[in-house]
Order: structure tokens, then C-alpha cells, then sequence
């Protein structure tokens, strides 16, 4: 009497999700193979390129990040462009959308509780003249910082 397969036995529950986490193919017979229209592909190549994975490894940000120690001054302005406070800061990394300002110092040693921007003006032979207008994100307290997203980069004359 020939012996039965345990893939027989199985409830068809447990034989439904057999498929390869690799290949994306049936790994028994009991799983029928589903064929992928050419179509489709053009859709799913984004998954297969480098920015895809890229995107997954710097945690859902706009753009990845480049660790610098650029020093800044630094402003804090209300919604209405008075200035609430001044002060320093270094830039500790910085992307085309945004940055991370850790060493921040201010006057009032606060931030307003009202909706706010800051104005940076960053410092150093190839920085000199550049200066950020910017939105608070998140406040980082371990570096004794803010990360901001940039609103707009000028240059300005002194």
C-alpha cells in the first residue's frame, strides 16, 4: 500500500500560503501558479530599483540625511515676522528638504507656544551668506535641538 503524501492530509487552509518569500513561486503542488500579466510589471519595476529600497532604508523621509557641524544663528519670528528670539545653533545634519539643529541657544532659553519659523544663517568659509527659512517638525531633546523642513534657502548679502 503506498504511503500517503502529509501534503494530502493537510487542510486546505494550511496549503494556500505556501509560496516562496524569494522567488514569489509555489513551493508545492497544491499551490496553483498564478500567472503575472506583462502589463503589470512596468507597475511593480519601482520596487525592484535602487530608490525603492533606499526609500525603505532611511525610515520614510523625504530624502536621506547628511551628517555635518555647520554653526549657525539662528531666529525664532511668529506668524507675524516679529522676531520672539535669537540665538545659536549647530546644523548637525542636513538634507535637501530639511535639518536636524542640535546646541541651540536662545535668549529666553524657550519656543513660543504658538506656531512659529525659524530664520538660520549659517556660518564657515563655503556656508557664508546662506540662509534657511524653516519649519519646526519635531524637537530632538537629547541633542538640545529642533528638526526643521525647509520652507525656502536664500542667499544673503551683508
Amino acid at each position: 500500500m503506498p504511503k500517503e503524501d502529509p501534503e494530502d492530509t493537510l487542510r486546505p487552509s494550511q496549503r494556500l500560503a505556501r509560496i516562496s518569500a524569494r522567488t514569489g513561486k509555489p513551493v508545492d503542488k497544491h499551490t496553483p501558479e498564478v500567472p503575472r500579466k506583462a502589463s503589470n510589471d512596468a507597475f511593480h519595476a519601482a520596487e525592484r530599483a535602487a530608490e525603492f529600497f533606499d526609500h525603505l532604508r532611511v525610515h520614510y523621509r523625504e530624502t536621506r540625511r547628511t551628517a555635518v557641524e555647520i554653526a549657525a544663528d539662528i531666529k525664532v519670528l511668529l506668524k507675524d515676522g516679529t522676531v520672539y528670539d535669537a540665538g545659536t545653533a549647530v546644523v548637525l545634519n542636513i538634507s535637501p528638504s530639511g535639518a536636524l539643529l542640535g546646541q541651540v541657544k536662545l535668549g529666553k532659553n524657550s519656543y513660543p507656544t504658538v506656531p512659529f519659523k525659524l530664520e538660520l544663517f549659517l556660518h564657515g568659509e563655503d556656508y557664508d551668506g546662506i540662509g534657511i527659512e524653516a519649519q519646526p517638525v519635531r524637537f530632538e531633546f537629547d541633542k538640545g535641538g529642533i528638526g526643521v523642513k525647509f520652507d525656502e534657502i536664500f542667499v544673503s548679502v551683508k
